[in-house]
Order: structure tokens, then C-alpha cells, then sequence
């Protein structure tokens, strides 16, 4: 295997396997069979934290300090927006994002703490699943499906090579338990701290 052109290192959500065969459906009846994405590597980016020319040996143990002691709740959200053009498919989210953009600025947050910050993330986070690079013309479809992710994944990706590796990975805590329609709303932060 040749060398890779550089390595990057993102932070992702992986479907789990039954996902994963879904979207590995949907993709060959988008018309993506030349340059599909295996099944194995199908992923959601949250964001991409760093890239070099060579191998990073420190990164994961740096993540891993700036997330210690960091409870980390999964974030049920829906995919199902089913889009294609001339730069492919991909599997965008609907509806109600509020956990998965709540999860993404917690994220940005500890790492910005140790100086690690997103890169290309100015508009900020558009959750999808890229299903394949083959143009493809069809109208947008919704085929929605809930995802509650299990685990965050720290991925190197060999640029060039085709190849992801996990570097780390930290287990998802069950989603946090939402305000229920009858549930008083919440005091302002500053009457519960006590503050007038």
C-alpha cells in the first residue's frame, strides 16, 4: 500500500450494522455502484480536528484529556432526506436537530479548552451520511429513520489510501431525558443560582 498523501482525524458517528445495510440499499438504488462508499465506512461526521502530513501518535491521548470527566449522552436524531447531484448522495438529517447540535457545541467546547478546534465547521454542523460519488439526478426523498448513536469514534482516515482507522472511541450514555409537555418551564439561570 503506498503512503498516504496525509492523515486526517475526525470525530464521527457510526451506524450501527442493520443501519449500515439500510444505507448500503438506499446507496444502489441511488445509482451509486462506481464509487460507492463500503458499507463498513459509511459514517457521520462531526467534525474534522486535525490534519498532517505524518501520523499523529499523540492526538488520541490529547482528546481523551480534554474529554475526562465529560459525561457524554447520546443525541437521537432523524435521517431520512435522501438527496443527489453531480457530487453524488448523500443522507441528510430531518426535522428536530436539537440534541445532535447540542452534542456537537458540548464537543467544541472541551476540545477548545486544550486549544483543538473544528475546521471546516464555519456554518456549523449539517448532520448526513455520504452514500457514494456517482452524479445522480433524483428528487429528494424522505425515508426517515431515528438514530440514537451508541459510541463517538476518534477516526484517522489515510487520505489517498481509502483507509479509516478508530484511534478511540468513548461509549454513549443513554440520551438525556427531555422536559415533558407538562412540566413547568425552567426557572432563568440566574433565580435558580439564587442570584436577584
Amino acid at each position: 500500500m503506498r503512503k498516504p498523501d496525509f492523515y486526517r482525524y475526525f470525530f464521527a458517528f457510526r451506524p450501527s450494522l442493520r443501519q449500515r445495510c439500510w444505507l448500503e440499499d438506499i446507496a444502489a438504488a441511488a445509482g451509486q455502484s462506481r464509487h460507492r462508499i463500503k458499507a463498513e465506512y459509511f459514517h457521520l461526521t462531526l467534525f474534522v480536528i486535525a490534519e498532517c502530513l505524518h501520523r499523529d501518535q499523540f492526538i488520541a491521548s490529547r482528546v481523551k484529556a480534554a474529554l475526562a470527566g465529560q459525561a457524554l449522552s447520546s443525541c437521537p436524531f432523524w435521517l431520512g432526506r435522501l438527496r443527489g447531484g453531480e457530487d453524488g448522495a448523500a443522507l441528510h438529517a430531518m426535522g428536530r436537530q436539537r440534541e445532535i447540535q447540542d452534542f456537537y457545541h458540548m464537543l467544541v467546547a472541551c476540545l477548545a479548552r486544550r486549544d483543538m478546534h473544528p475546521r471546516y465547521r464555519k456554518s456549523g454542523l449539517r448532520p448526513h451520511v455520504t452514500l457514494g460519488y456517482d452524479p445522480c439526478a433524483l428528487d429528494t426523498l424522505e425515508l426517515p429513520i431515528e438514530w440514537i448513536p451508541d459510541e463517538l469514534l476518534l477516526v484517522e482516515s489515510e487520505v489517498g489510501n481509502g483507509v479509516h482507522n478508530v484511534v478511540a472511541r468513548w461509549p454513549l450514555l443513554a440520551p438525556r431525558q427531555g422536559s415533558l409537555p407538562f412540566d413547568p418551564p425552567p426557572l432563568p439561570l440566574w433565580v435558580s443560582n439564587g442570584r436577584p
